[in-house]
């Protein structure tokens, strides 16, 4: 395969995932980051942190919240809204990272930088679930029209 750097217009790989879905699972992120903030409990966070990981690695098959969020749009009949997966895929591994650092000053109780951390967390996920605004993916466009991600087609 052919490997090429994208630019101005969204990067792409080959998959396509729901935007309906994806925004759900943001949404569920929203409270479940809610919860373990308000409890300070770094059990709930690291709910999370499993779930971003298997979203993040390629094992978003096996991702409870994506699960939750695939039954609820067909049950609701939300419709399909087709995205590029690679954006939203970095958005995941950007997360995996953030939330990993959450749980761990959640577990050696620091917590007023974990709610620092935690509110940037749900601020991101808020603003995806309630206005399809991917902070991850506008960051995968600048890094990739840089010319620091490279994608294959």
């Amino acid at each position: 395969m052919k490997e090429e750097v994208i630019g101005a217009n969204c990067p792409v790989n080959d998959k396509q995932v729901n935007e309906i879905v994806v925004r759900m699972i943001a949404m569920q992120v929203v409270f479940v980051g809610l919860a373990a903030l308000y409890f300070q409990n770094p059990l709930i966070s690291g709910l999370l942190l499993i779930d971003f990981g298997l979203r993040a690695f390629g094992m978003g098959q096996w991702s409870p919240l994506r699960y939750a969020a695939q039954k609820t749009v067909t049950h609701f009949q939300l419709g399909y809204k087709a995205t590029n997966e690679a954006p939203k895929r970095f958005a995941a591994t950007i997360g995996f990272f953030v939330i990993t650092i959450f749980t761990a000053l959640l577990l050696f109780q620091f917590f007023v930088s974990a709610s620092i951390v935690g509110g940037i967390l749900l601020l991101f996920a808020s603003l995806e679930a309630g206005f399809g605004i991917c902070v991850g993916c506008i960051l995968y466009q600048k890094l990739s029209s840089w010319g620091f991600i490279k994608v294959s087609l």
